[in-house]
């Protein structure tokens, strides 16, 4: 209980209490991530990583759900934060190549181990790489073609993405489940428990962000 309530303090809790309540929360994000995984995977099993791919959009919906910084949002974003992590490992690559990070470019001198994206590919270098224009991955022999950790692609992401858009069914199972799990821990944040208009106001716009972070991907 103390810890919650620190949690609303949240970032401005210096304490360990409140940090060891902001990990749990994370944990709890974790937790959520992995009833949603289960969910998609059975609902795309041809989509390769549906499940994973599928957290992560969720992870990013709550972030914009929670965009106001007002009220438990913080709290909101400390159970993205969690669901985030729960996929990390498979997906920071994929992420990187989505925001445009990392992108192969000529003028640019690399070392080894360096890893960059060329034409929606993985490339890293066995050895340095001066800055020439010849030296172009899947060309350049000192470049190493590879695959995330589960093979996944950019075009995969937004293939899935355009599955899910228009199934508002499923976006809602999803919304529910998630409340399921941790609707009680933002009502125990707010030191209260939400009445009826303030839960459909929640679930609402939680439905609306996914839907909108899942209409942006499928584009």
């Amino acid at each position: 209980m103390d810890a919650f309530n620190e949690i609303r303090a949240i970032p401005k809790s210096r304490t360990i209490l409140g940090a060891a309540g902001a990990s749990a929360l994370n944990a709890l994000g974790g937790f959520a991530a992995g009833r949603v995984r289960g969910i998609l995977a059975g609902f795309a099993p041809q989509y390769k990583g549906a499940g994973t791919i599928g957290v992560f959009i969720v992870s990013i919906a709550l972030r914009y759900y929670s965009r106001a910084e007002s009220g438990y949002d913080r709290v909101i974003k400390e159970l993205a934060a969690g669901m985030a992590g729960f996929v990390g490992n498979d997906l920071w690559l994929i992420v990187r190549a989505l925001v445009g990070w990392g992108k192969w470019k000529p003028e640019t001198a690399y070392g080894a181990g360096d890893v960059v994206i060329y034409e929606n590919q993985y490339y890293r270098a066995e050895k340095d790489i001066p800055a020439k224009p010849s030296a172009e991955p899947g060309k350049d022999a000192r470049w190493v073609r590879f695959e995330t950790a589960q093979g996944y692609s950019p075009d995969e992401v937004s293939a899935f993405a355009q599955a899910l858009v228009s199934n508002d069914a499923l976006i809602d199972a999803l919304v529910k489940e998630q409340l399921l799990i941790f609707g009680p821990e933002l009502a125990q944040c707010a030191g209260r428990e939400f009445n009826q208009q303030e839960a459909d106001q929640i679930y609402a716009g939680m439905r609306d962000s996914l839907k909108s972070v899942v209409q942006k991907f499928a584009a």
